[in-house]
């Protein structure tokens, strides 16, 4: 078994100052709702754009909000990269997720369309993909239209939302959309929760094992788990996948999957980029007005996708 790193002092004082707040899997689904949206507060101020528009597109059952992110004004197809944000497939919103967003086109250059799909546990599997699907399937079907390249469009999620872009990514690209670059932050990737990180971080890390069954409790039924629109870990194939960053946080429940499903890429061929950001918790990559290492994370996800998206 893998030594765990201690935790990062920034982590573990963030956890201690904390330590009294409830857990997930102990609230009603309204109040997990209203607890994610305490992300606003460990976020930084978000850099100003030349451009944001809230848009309704359609997806297959209902019209779906999306906000596009311009960092600079230009008549040249640009490339585009549509956000997934966590949620446990329950929680949180395009305003959460904003300011991450805002720094990922400002570091970037492109065009960032983030996502609200729908959620569970009013809207189950597989209704949140299915929006995911259709809001990657719209930006490339309305590249022209939004003065974007439809050969470069990459897909970023965290958490839930690394499960939804893995997944879509996987769809899309099987029915011959072109998906140039995907990055997966601390993503869930197997509905089992079996791996060995769920022990060692099964309490006090941020994210309890049992927060992740009440998240999948909520999202999936049992008997849908094998599923690799579930559980893209047990897909058959990965080998028709696109270039892939995959971060983990080193103190994670999920950090085992994330870097199991990492090695099947490398295994089959798949560009693949693997980090492991030791003494990190769940959620970093939100909190970069508490985590010196959400900078670098998010510097690492841009470096990643201007490597692959301007390759074209």
């Amino acid at each position: 078994m893998t030594a765990v790193a201690p935790l990062h002092p920034q982590a573990a004082a963030h956890l201690a100052a904390g330590a009294d707040a409830p857990g997930i899997a102990s609230m009603t689904v309204a109040q997990a709702r209203a607890a994610g949206l305490g992300y606003l507060a460990l976020q930084r101020r978000a850099p100003a754009m030349a451009h944001v528009e809230h848009r309704f597109i359609p997806g297959p059952t209902a019209d779906l909000p999306v906000r596009i992110l311009r960092p600079g004004l230009t008549v040249e197809p640009q490339p585009a990269v549509v956000v997934l944000h966590g949620s446990g497939w329950v929680i949180c919103n395009l305003d959460v997720v904003d300011e991450p967003a805002r720094v990922l086109a400002s570091d970037t250059g492109f065009v960032v369309v983030t996502v609200n799909y729908q959620k569970a546990p009013e809207h189950r599997f597989p209704v949140p993909l299915d929006d995911s699907v259709a809001a990657i399937r719209w930006v490339h079907d309305n590249a022209g239209p939004l003065g974007l390249d439809p050969s470069r469009i990459g897909v970023v999620g965290d958490s839930a939302g690394g499960t939804l872009a893995a997944a879509a990514t996987a769809q899309l690209v099987a029915a011959g959309i072109p998906i140039a670059a995907q990055a997966l932050l601390y993503p869930a990737l197997d509905q089992r929760c079996a791996h060995a990180s769920y022990a060692e971080f099964a309490r006090g890390f941020g994210l309890d094992a049992e927060d992740m069954a009440w998240f999948w409790g909520h999202y999936v039924d049992d008997a849908d788990g094998a599923d690799p629109r579930v559980s893209p870990l047990r897909a058959p194939r990965l080998d028709h996948l696109p270039p892939t960053y995959l971060a983990t946080a080193g103190c994670d429940v999920l950090r085992d999957e994330g870097e199991a499903y990492a090695a099947r890429l490398a295994d089959v061929g798949v560009p693949v980029t693997s980090q492991r950001y030791d003494g990190m918790i769940h959620g970093f990559w939100w909190m970069d007005a508490v985590f010196d290492d959400a900078r670098t994370l998010q510097l690492a996800v841009a470096r990643f996708l201007r490597t692959w998206l301007l390759a074209y």
